[in-house]
């Protein structure tokens, strides 16, 4: 859960979008401040730049949960 919230923190920050609001249909006017996107053009770019955005942070925060399963936490 922490490196999923971590690289979901970074993505967010690094495209300028949030995913989830995206996929709702949202965008951020100021903070705090939501305005459903009216125009399809941009709602459906939007959406597909939030799953593109999604489908990286599930497969950052899988290799990093991976590496970090497998990586012993002592000496051998």
């Amino acid at each position: 859960m922490p490196f999923t919230i971590g690289v979901y923190a970074l993505a967010s920050h690094q495209y300028t979008l949030d995913p989830i609001l995206a996929m709702i249909g949202l965008s951020e006017y100021t903070f705090f401040q939501y305005v459903k996107v009216k125009e399809p053009f941009v709602r459906k770019l939007l959406r597909k730049r939030g799953l593109a955005v999604g489908w990286w942070v599930f497969w950052i925060a899988l290799a990093l949960i991976i590496l970090f399963v497998f990586v012993p936490g002592k000496r051998l």
